[in-house]
């Protein structure tokens, strides 16, 4: 496999379709950035431990593993800090272990700035790395299509990796298959990545200002009518004020959670036209079969294909309704004016509340901030309302080329296995960097900000069975409500299109043409009156179908139906 992968990546180099930077290879991550305690540089053997895909190397055999003493190389992105510390305390609490003490684990991070380039440097060079992580947006279901991670399926729902039995149960093992498209059309599944996440989908929302709700006596902000009266009364009332401050209109007003439940799709992987223009895929009853797929301004005979409830033109219905919010909307978006007025609330994730509240506060601190959440059915807390991929952009990867995957898997299963093996990595030494705050909460200490730990979680820790809020969460209830909801299980449960990667190499020059078309919309900026809004949407449509929509189309339902074909013949 190492020599066919350099042989197709040195081919696709040559033939112009890859562009990589030479100074990528050599085993520079160019970041300088190494931790390793200094007792393990020395006199260690960085032996193969039997690495295998199929079947681990003696698990489940009733004997112990041997593992012989073993450096695996981790890249992660983003700066970490005095990591050296927490590697000693994992060598102290695994020194027992017979296993754990002979798998010594090397840190180096790189800038999430120059990360994406990196990666393809590691991956022409095969450099000398044993787990890394890999976004999304760095290529990740490419890099899985072409072969370059290993395998992990074998250790999931595997008893002797009982730390990443319990860390990650069979629901999201499913959220991290991967369906491989062969050239017959086929599919070959497998778990090629690692999924960090604390929640499958953040909550979106909009931070208001609590302070001017109670001053002007609006009603409590319960739904988007109250929401909207409120902003009203503060424009009209809050000289140099805005309504609203947002940079993209996101899910507002759309059905983009909702029609799930009726089996009308839309998410990222099928998405290829991006987010000015969506693509709903409309599913059977079962979930089986393609109805069609729909974009804005298709005509009425191809929405009457979609299932009940979304045989009219719901698309258009929901951009002229959001135009509602036009006269509370920074006058100048969209222009190189990016000086913006205050707001009466501002587009926020729930994950970035905090931060974001914090940060306001520093200037005004005498300004209080309340939550909404845009989707009814979140906003009421019900069961099972998220209906999604249950996976979110940042995962783990081991290098297909690396002869050190069940050492690498031994010390995940570790990491993964306790809160207190987790927390020390997530978290740092417990008592000098954090504290706890009753059953789910910490508490950072004030200690010297050169000698505190830290990690970018997002990128080597994250995992929903090990979840810790802050003092800020744990200290207000409402807010604290909600995390909790978002970090429920419950909330979610996985759409029938998870693990599909649309295969572009068909249509790459329709896509090109018609992405260029709505690159030039302005829809989730909300631009356009409604009639401005339709008369867009019409022209957009008209120019699509002339550079490739309806070939497009054909190739997405075509794959779309395959992949449900071999998901649910297993």
């Amino acid at each position: 496999m190492k020599n066919k992968f350099f042989k197709k990546a040195m081919a696709l180099a040559m033939a112009g379709t890859v562009v990589l930077s030479l100074a990528g290879c050599g085993g520079d991550d160019g970041s300088g950035n190494s931790s390793q305690n200094n007792n393990q540089q020395s006199g260690q053997q960085e032996a193969s431990t039997g690495n295998s895909a199929e079947t681990p190397s003696d698990a489940g055999s009733g004997s112990a593993p041997e593992m012989e003493d073993t450096t695996i190389h981790i890249r992660v992105m983003n700066e970490f800090r005095n990591l050296d510390k927490v590697l000693e305390k994992y060598e102290e609490m695994t020194k027992d272990d017979p296993i754990m003490s002979k798998i010594h684990p090397d840190f180096v991070w790189v800038a999430g700035g120059d990360y994406k380039d990196k990666l393809s440097g590691v991956m022409i060079g095969q450099e000398d790395f044993d787990l890394m992580f890999c976004g999304g947006w760095h290529g990740l279901s490419t890099f899985i299509q072409d072969g370059n991670f290993a395998d992990l399926s074998s250790y999931f729902n595997n008893d002797a990796f009982p730390g990443l039995k319990d860390a990650f149960p069979e629901e999201f093992v499913q959220a991290m298959t991967s369906y491989i498209r062969q050239e017959d059309g086929s599919y070959m599944k497998g778990v090629y990545g690692i999924n960090l996440a604390t929640f499958y989908e953040d909550s979106r929302g909009f931070m208001y200002r609590e302070d001017l709700r109670k001053k002007y006596d609006c009603a409590p902000i319960t739904d988007e009518d109250s929401l909207l009266e409120f902003v009203k009364t503060v424009q009209e009332n809050e000289e140099g004020m805005i309504g609203v401050s947002l940079w993209n209109f996101f899910r507002l007003d759309s059905p983009w959670y909702s029609a799930k439940h009726d089996h009308v799709f839309t998410q990222d992987n099928v998405n290829v036209l991006g987010d000015q223009t969506w693509i709903w895929v409309g599913l059977s009853d079962d979930n089986k079969t393609v109805l069609n797929a729909v974009v804005p301004g298709d005509s009425a005979e191809e929405f009457a294909k979609m299932p009940a409830g979304y045989q009219d033109d719901f698309i258009k219905e929901y951009i002229v309704e959001r135009t509602k919010w036009n006269p509370y909307l920074n006058p100048s978006r969209g222009g190189t004016d990016t000086v913006e007025k205050p707001a009466a609330m501002t587009y926020c994730a729930l994950s970035e509340y905090e931060s974001k509240v914090k940060t306001a506060l520093e200037t005004n601190p005498d300004e209080e901030y309340g939550f909404y959440v845009i989707e009814d059915a979140q906003r009421n807390q019900e069961e099972g309302a998220v209906i999604c991929d249950m996976a979110t952009n940042n995962w783990l990867v081991v290098p297909e080329w690396s002869e050190k995957t069940d050492a690498v898997m031994y010390f995940l299963d570790w990491m993964f296995g306790s809160q207190e093996a987790h927390d020390l990595f997530e978290l740092g030494i417990e008592g000098e960097d954090w504290e706890a705050v009753g059953t789910d909460g910490y508490k950072k200490l004030d200690i010297d900000e050169s000698a505190a730990y830290s990690m970018p979680t997002y990128s080597f820790t994250q995992n929903p069975t090990y979840i810790r809020v802050s003092e800020f969460v744990s200290e207000n209830p409402e807010i604290k409500s909600r995390f909790d909801y978002m970090y429920n299980p419950s909330t979610y449960s996985l759409s029938p299109l998870a693990g599909f990667v649309f295969d572009t190499k068909n249509v790459e020059t329709q896509i090109a043409n018609v992405s260029a078309l709505s690159n030039e919309l302005q829809l989730t900026i909300s631009m356009y009156d409604a009639d401005e809004a339709v008369e867009k949407i019409s022209q957009w449509h008209k120019d699509a179908e002339d550079v490739g929509l309806e070939e497009i189309r054909a190739e997405l339902i075509l794959q779309i139906q395959a992949f449900l074909d071999a998901k649910n013949a297993n």
